[in-house]
């Protein structure tokens, strides 16, 4: 997979910052054609929109959108300003004498999402003399224009392409950006409803501790906005198909915890009419449970990534993409049958990004495979 390194090294710091703290986080519908392109005002439009019902069903939040990019500075100065003082940062659990630390961490990130373009959520229990009138502040980075302009914008970002192997992929097997967006939104706002309500990333003494919880808070938050997806549309759309393949080939990326492939698969085998009779606010707490279904324990975390470090050397890909933190997985011993699935698996959704083939939400059983 040929990546765009140019957000990489933030990403990475990204993730140390958000580690740190815990370690102390087809039918003719298959065959659509590319929708048109959205203006800027139009998906602000719809950004406000779905935050607006959000802060009608949490009377005790207050969402807002930064968008970033040039103006970012004045956005991140305007969120320091407005949470008043003595505010708490909650996405992290910490003891109360780290509670100064864990914001200026919590801002330090914010910074970063805001400079590098990045989509991100950030929870605060607001302090005195805040200009807010609820007590707690969701804040989501998304600029419109670098993340979801089109369809094609969409997907790029999405699978960090180059412009020369985007260039490849067939359209069939782009992201509709508007679904994407509204996608997005729910991901980032379970986040925020994650820790506002359920509590932070735990603390941990574990070496990976804190990916792994990463990898759990990841996964929920996919299956709580597919639920939404399905929730909505009745149904398995393209969109839903062609973002769990998109998440299938994270494993092999920068931030392989987004990996959520086996969540999201979990989902879509689910009833859509069942999920109609479920709100919103319990669809959280569901969301949390399916991980408890489809995340590893630790310790075969672990050894899952292990195997991707192995996989990725047959794959021929470069391993360094995850970091230090991945240097004692790779002297694991490591399942030969996990290598050889993962491998299978990245092979078959990687070159079928240049196909129009319609795709089963999994990749063909091993021992098929071999024999083709």
């Amino acid at each position: 997979m040929v990546v765009n390194k140019k957000r990489i090294s933030a990403r990475l710091l990204a993730t140390v910052i958000l580690v740190f703290v815990p370690a102390l986080y087809l039918s003719t519908a298959w065959a659509q054609s590319t929708s048109k392109a959205s203006t800027p005002d139009e998906l602000t439009s719809i950004i406000e929109k779905r935050l607006g019902e959000y802060g009608e069903r949490y009377p005790d939040i207050q969402f807002i959108h930064i968008q970033g990019g040039d103006s970012w500075h004045e956005d991140f100065v305007a969120v320091v300003t407005m949470i008043g003082h003595g505010a708490t940062a909650l996405d992290y659990e910490h003891p109360p004498e780290v509670t100064a630390d864990v914001m200026e961490l919590s801002f330090e990130r914010l910074k970063r999402m805001l400079m590098a373009d990045i989509v991100s959520a950030t929870s605060f229990r607001v302090g005195q003399g805040s200009s807010l009138k609820r007590r707690n502040l969701c804040v989501i980075t998304l600029n419109p224009r670098a993340f979801i302009a089109n369809d094609r914008v969409a997907t790029q970002f999405m699978l960090d392409l180059t412009d020369s192997t985007m260039d490849r992929v067939n359209p069939v097997r782009y992201l509709n950006h508007r679904d994407h967006l509204s996608f997005t939104l729910d991901h980032e706002v379970f986040h925020c409803l994650d820790s506002i309500y359920f509590g932070g990333a735990p603390m941990t003494k574990l070496p990976m501790g804190g990916e792994y919880h990463l990898f759990r808070r990841e996964s929920a938050a996919d299956a709580y906005a597919m639920a939404l997806h399905l929730r909505s549309r009745g149904k398995v759309t393209p969109y839903a198909r062609n973002i769990t393949h998109a998440r299938a080939l994270w494993m092999f990326t920068d931030s392989p915890n987004r990996c959520t492939f086996e969540t999201i698969r979990e989902v879509l085998i689910l009833d859509p009419g069942k999920l109609a009779s479920v709100s919103e606010a319990d669809l959280v707490a569901w969301a949390k449970s399916v991980v408890d279904r489809t995340v590893r324990d630790y310790h075969g975390y672990v050894h899952q990534r292990a195997a991707a470090l192995k996989a990725a050397s047959i794959l021929g890909l470069e391993p360094d993409l995850y970091g230090e933190n991945w240097c004692e997985c790779a002297k694991m011993e490591t399942e030969p049958e996990l290598v050889a699935r993962l491998v299978n698996r990245y092979r078959y959704y990687y070159e079928h990004l240049f196909t129009d083939e319609r795709l089963a939400l999994d990749a063909p059983p091993l021992i098929d495979s071999l024999q083709r």
